[in-house]
């Protein structure tokens, strides 16, 4: 049976709740505790999650809230992730990565080559040093694909993917990074998204909309905004230097690509 509540929403009362536990709405809250709140205790959180994501804070899941909500997104919650105190991050500015990720409609190399720009462009915006390397075991950041609850997804639509956060980390230490094969993916997608949980793995909780750190896909977001670069540059320092987006890629092809109006040529190693 449903649990009654003051709550005006156009989707189960039920779903809602645990929907906003489940993304950090009710802080360190048990689920035990969070199943007994209702009225005016929902409703604020209700409104922290409009608020967060650029909708009217009403309080109300209305057609436009609930809308949000059944967007496709981000597995990582939207708070009480990171400290301002003790931030994630990297102890080093070289951190290395390695992929096992199919994706449908995109080729093995369509892949490589999404996920080296999605790196590098973070490494344009500030001082780090991405570089793929060739076993996993000597990966910083091991990013994988796959489906369903085992590998803490859902079915196609909503989860995406997620990443751990570099909290504590050491130099040798290695984040996992699951991306959702049951999603129609398109190379700007798998950029996008890529992009968005490198941030994590960078140490980058969520932003809130109009940032490419927000939790919902957005296709017109395809690499860190002014927000973003903010928050990557307190963490890494801002870049010096100009970084080729080919740089330690180790890309086997050739081409031209564009990203948000920006051509980006495809350089085949030497």
């Amino acid at each position: 049976m449903t649990r009654k509540s003051t709550l005006n929403s156009v989707l189960p009362v039920d779903d809602v709740l645990k929907f906003l536990y489940n993304y950090g709405y009710f802080g360190d809250k048990t689920w035990a505790a969070v199943k007994k709140l209702k009225g005016a205790e929902l409703q604020k959180a209700v409104r922290a999650y409009q608020k967060f994501n650029g909708l009217e804070a009403n309080g109300e899941v209305n057609e436009k809230t609930a809308h949000r909500i059944r967007k496709l997104r981000c597995g990582l919650p939207d708070f009480n992730l990171t400290s301002a105190a003790d931030p994630c991050k990297w102890p080093m500015s070289k951190v290395t990565y390695y992929h096992d990720i199919k994706l449908p409609n995109l080729s093995d190399e369509q892949i490589k080559e999404a996920y080296d720009v999605a790196f590098s462009q973070w490494a344009e915006v500030c001082n780090l040093e991405p570089t793929r390397v060739e076993r996993q075991e000597h990966a910083n950041i091991y990013a994988r694909s796959g489906v369903g609850k085992r590998n803490n997804l859902d079915a196609r639509g909503g989860t995406l993917a997620w990443s751990e956060l570099p909290c504590g980390v050491a130099e040798n230490m290695q984040l996992d990074q699951m991306f959702d094969e049951a999603e129609d993916w398109s190379f700007n997608m798998a950029v996008a998204v890529m992009c968005h949980e490198i941030g994590h793995a960078l140490g980058l909780a969520h932003l809130n909309a109009g940032n490419l750190m927000a939790p919902y896909y957005d296709p017109n977001c395809t690499a860190p905004r002014a927000g973003d670069i903010e928050e990557i540059v307190k963490l890494y320092g801002k870049r010096k230097s100009k970084y080729p987006l080919t740089k330690d890629a180790g890309l086997k092809i050739g081409g031209r690509i564009m990203i948000n109006g920006r051509p980006y040529v495809l350089v085949p190693q030497t």
